[in-house]
């Protein structure tokens, strides 16, 4: 058997034909190389069985009883324009014949009927029948992964000369412009291009085939947003006037919070500036990289690009073809489960953060995954395509950030002690209590973690104080006390205006560590519930070290005093439930304070 003929063997054909002697003869035949044969003796059982089983090819008579066999063509031909009929013949059914040809059929037979030839004809068939069915699953393909990047990525499309010729919603609307304005019109008129913090024009990479970068826009409302870009080569009939896309992905909230954060620290003192030099390391952080991944609804992966298993650390696609997606991101199986049982059940695009492991095991990388079903058209689900977008250095970066306020504000706390000569490790040890505490009042991790960074901002406010009176050796006057109670406002005040969570939390501690739960405190006598639990936990905290450490004005009280005085001041100047915990746990408060 010829590997033309093979090709019968995966199409499902109808056979028409009213003499039996005939319709069994060739029956015996092609039933032995179909995949699937459906015999009809007529035109009208031919019909129903066109419409039962929807074969992929016709093979029918012409002349037949009840219903002839260009009826039948007409009806089918009605709703049907490509399925190819091959019709058999008479040498006298010309005038059959002519009709025939105006319904458009695919090719024709005469009688009888040469099996040689009739086989090699549909074996023809078959082969471009199963080219066009592959055709068509590749198109779908296309088209599904171009609606995941549309609605994943910002998308240009630009002719040879780096002129626009169109762009997708996302772009448009993330702009707020008109996108018709700009067509045909220089990239170079939307875009510049940014390096090494500088912004340029586009000159550079009008002629690039493969270019990935940073490149900036400006909204017509003055709003400047950051890209991380790459250009790919175009090159489809259907696209003649295309010859690059631009596919951008918005980094600005990135961006924009890296320059925050650089302002922030080069505008605080110069002792600090040594411990922020890292920052200017990290300019070029972002990767243009999206990866793409095809798996069956069980996690088989069948498709992979290059960038996704790169990504992963392998050199070709064939180490991983095969394998379980879940076998790299154990640690987002569940996750991974949940978004494919969404995206089959409502048919959108669902995104999770995922986290992978790395072939040697060594790293995990973490991205931002689209998942999408690609259907048959039956409707029946081929495979999952996921689209990721490689976020690792973006976390490792927030999380080197958020370490880097948070010794920022230790040292500020520092400068503060130094500066109202603090006995010993007070700020250190006022930290410890508040994080000892913050556990014991079962407050959520986050915000332990806020609070053990906000804590040494307490006494912030005395950098503002006249040294006279803050060193001062003896009691205050009443005047000079209402002068030393200004720290707290004035404390709070060098934060204000921040969205950061760490400096939120040192604006409300600075401000509150000297209210009362009883409302007798300063600055605003708030009250009770009234008091935020950072500033109910830090008076505590600061109250027991400063009795415990001598000072300018006092010495230190003996340990029973101390805590005689706390639990008096139990639902007046303390909130007693917290008091109720520090006494639960008072020799770790003591542990901390005999180690620091």
């Amino acid at each position: 058997m010829n590997e033309a003929i093979k090709k019968l063997g995966e199409i499902t054909l109808l056979y028409i034909e009213d003499d039996k002697m005939s319709r069994e003869e060739i029956e015996f035949l092609l039933q032995t190389f179909v995949k699937k044969l459906i015999v009809a003796k007529d035109g009208e059982e031919g019909l129903k069985a066109y419409h039962t089983h929807r074969p992929d090819l016709i093979l029918t008579d012409i002349q037949m009883p009840v219903m002839n066999g260009l009826d039948m063509i007409k009806v089918i031909r009605e709703t049907d324009k490509k399925i190819p009929i091959v019709i058999t013949t008479a040498f006298n059914d010309n005038d059959y014949l002519f009709k025939a040809i105006d319904l458009d059929v695919t090719a024709y037979l005469t009688k009888p009927i040469d099996s040689k030839k009739l086989l090699n004809k549909l074996a023809e068939l078959a082969h471009n029948i199963l080219l066009e069915k592959e055709n068509e699953k590749m198109h779908r393909f296309l088209l599904q992964y171009q609606q995941g990047v549309e609605e994943s990525s910002c998308v240009l499309m630009v002719d040879r000369a780096f002129r626009i010729v169109s762009m997708n919603r996302r772009l448009s609307k993330k702009l707020q412009i008109d996108p018709n304005i700009y067509k045909g019109k220089p990239v170079g008129d939307l875009l510049r291009l940014r390096e090494k913090n500088e912004e340029k024009g586009l000159e550079s990479i009008a002629e690039s085939q493969d270019w990935h970068g940073t490149l900036t826009a400006v909204s017509p409302a003055g709003q400047k947003i950051y890209f991380r870009s790459a250009i790919i080569p175009i090159n489809h009939y259907a696209l003649p006037d295309v010859n690059r896309m631009l596919i951008m992905q918005d980094i600005t909230e990135l961006v924009t919070f890296q320059e925050l954060l650089q302002n922030e620290l080069e505008s605080t003192r110069s002792s600090l500036q040594e411990k922020l030099n890292f920052l200017r390391q990290y300019q070029d952080i972002i990767n243009e990289s999206t990866a793409v991944c095809a798996f069956d609804i069980e996690g088989t992966i069948r498709y992979s690009d290059k960038s996704f298993y790169r990504t992963l650390g392998f050199e070709s696609d064939e180490e991983i073809f095969g394998r379980s997606i879940f076998e790299f991101c154990r640690k987002s199986r569940d996750a991974i489960k949940e978004a494919i049982e969404h995206t089959i059940e409502t048919g959108k695009i669902v995104k999770i953060q995922t986290r992978c492991q790395t072939a040697d095991g060594m790293e995990e990388r973490i991205a931002n995954s689209f998942f999408k079903p690609l259907y048959r058209l039956d409707g029946t689900i081929d495979e999952i395509i996921s689209i990721h977008q490689d976020i690792t250095e973006t976390v490792q970066l927030n999380e080197e950030i958020k370490s880097t306020q948070k010794e920022i504000l230790f040292r500020l706390g520092e400068v503060a002690e130094n500066h109202s000569k603090e006995t010993g490790q007070h700020v250190h040890r006022v930290t410890e209590y508040s994080l000892l505490l913050a556990k014991l009042a079962g407050l959520k991790r986050e915000d332990q973690e806020v609070l053990y960074a906000a804590a040494p901002m307490h006494d912030i406010g005395k950098l503002t104080i006249p040294t006279h009176i803050l060193h001062k050796e003896g009691p205050l006057t009443p005047e000079e006390f209402e002068i030393m109670k200004t720290h707290t406002t004035n404390g709070a005040k060098m934060f204000e205006g921040s969205e950061r969570p760490f400096m939120k939390a040192a604006s409300i501690v600075a401000a509150e560590h000297h209210e009362n739960y009883d409302g007798t405190g300063y600055p605003k006598g708030l009250k009770a519930e009234e008091i935020h639990i950072f500033g109910r936990i830090v008076a505590i905290a600061d109250v027991f070290d400063a009795l415990s450490m001598p000072r300018a004005y006092k010495k230190a009280w003996p340990i029973e005093k101390i805590l005689d005085f706390m639990q008096e001041q139990r639902g007046k100047k303390f909130d007693p439930h917290l008091i109720d915990l520090f006494f639960q746990e008072v020799e770790s408060f003591i542990e901390i304070r005999r180690k620091y």
